[in-house]
């Protein structure tokens, strides 16, 4: 568990990195989103991925 805190703290430093280095340019914003099929590809097989709504 600590672990997946630790990734989650890494993912939001980057995600705020993102928005700061980007944030007059809403273009490079909006192509660096990852698309939904691309994650779900990459999800191990093991691992049964749930959709947010």
């Amino acid at each position: 568990r600590g672990r997946a805190i630790e990734i989650l703290k890494l993912f939001r430093a980057l995600h705020r990195t993102r928005q700061q280095v980007f944030k007059n340019d809403a273009r490079a914003l909006e192509v660096l989103i990852p698309r939904k099929d691309l994650l779900l590809d990459n999800v191990p097989y093991c691992d049964s991925p749930t959709r947010k709504l």
